[in-house]
């Protein structure tokens, strides 16, 4: 069987975030079939169609049913960019993951109501504690908590989803999912996955991990959540990538006030930062719903770009006189 086009374009060699997305929002309607439209062929930018020789074409389906076939032996599930788990929400970043591998209840990506609780690996007890409350009151608020399993705060932040009866929390991982890392977190990942959360990361099995994967591991916690809480962050801290990206993603960012028994921490510096440049504090409980309705004008927003990708689908399916059915078998 084949896999969908969209999986066997994102393994074809060149092809990067960028071109995806942009060959996705100017054809999503893009099937096998139309490889043998020779009018509607010649109209394809010439950008895109140096990518759908058939040479090409045919090692991106090798590729895409080895990927498939050694993911389904482990138990975790190939998400491809027409997928309709893949998250709204990462569709409109700059460079969307072209691929994401998923263990665990995948269900959770067509959850849009997501909030990231991210921070510094060396927080204070109080930073702990912060994470955590912050982590269950979003959750008592319908939304699902996002982070990286790092220690310190990441971990405050799942275990803070995980301590509420319907707590779900999404741990975005840096490498493979057949590697947990740290390995002193393999309890908890383990826990997210039997209450029903989710790992996921870009990595496939057997691409080495590297420094840079933690970064680009950020913008993925970033973009999949309509706000960041930096709950504690030194000014020169890992963190700061997942703000920077928060930022250029136009996400919301908040952050807990800072007592004054901690001004002088290194773990809250970034915080200090942040709240002079305008950032919300989390003052108390009425500012949830001022963040909660600030969230959701992005989501408002992020559905609104999703709706017209999904209008022109149905537009151009609908002028080929056929209804175009992506193939989601991989999922």
């Amino acid at each position: 069987m084949k896999p969908s086009f969209w999986l066997a374009f994102s393994c074809i060699k060149g092809v990067g975030s960028v071109t995806m997305r942009d060959f996705y929002n100017k054809y999503p309607y893009f099937d096998f079939y139309l490889l043998d439209d020779i009018g509607f062929m010649e109209r394809v930018e010439s950008s895109f169609k140096k990518f759908l020789d058939d040479d090409l074409i045919e090692a991106g389906i090798n590729e895409a049913n080895r990927l498939l076939k050694i993911h389904d032996f482990n138990g975790i599930k190939v998400i491809s960019y027409e997928s309709p788990y893949y998250p709204i929400s990462l569709r409109f970043i700059k460079d969307p993951p072209v691929v994401l591998y998923a263990k665990g209840n995948i269900e959770l990506l067509k959850n849009m109501d997501m909030v990231a609780i991210v921070g510094t690996r060396e927080p204070t007890d109080i930073g702990l504690k912060s994470a955590k409350k912050i982590a269950s009151r979003f959750v008592d608020m319908g939304y699902v908590i996002v982070s990286g399993l790092a220690l310190g705060i990441d971990t405050a932040g799942h275990e803070g989803a995980l301590r509420k009866e319907k707590g779900r929390t999404i741990a975005v991982m840096a490498g493979d999912l057949t590697k947990i890392y740290p390995a002193k977190n393999k309890s908890l990942a383990n826990e997210i996955l039997e209450k029903e959360g989710l790992l996921i990361s870009e990595t496939p099995i057997g691409k080495p991990n590297t420094r840079g994967s933690f970064v680009q591991r950020d913008r993925i916690q970033s973009g999949l959540s309509l706000g960041i809480c930096p709950v504690q962050t030194p000014i020169k801290s890992g963190t700061q990538h997942t703000i920077r990206f928060a930022k250029e993603q136009e996400r919301l960012i908040f952050t807990p006030t800072i007592l004054d028994i901690e001004l002088e921490e290194n773990a809250v510096q970034g915080n200090l930062n942040l709240i002079k440049e305008g950032c919300i504090e989390l003052t108390d409980p009425s500012i949830y719903e001022k963040v909660d309705l600030k969230m959701q004008l992005i989501k408002h927003e992020l559905v609104k770009k999703n709706e017209v990708i999904k209008k022109q689908k149905y537009i151009q399916s609908n002028d080929r006189k056929m209804i175009v059915q992506p193939s989601f078998w991989e999922i």
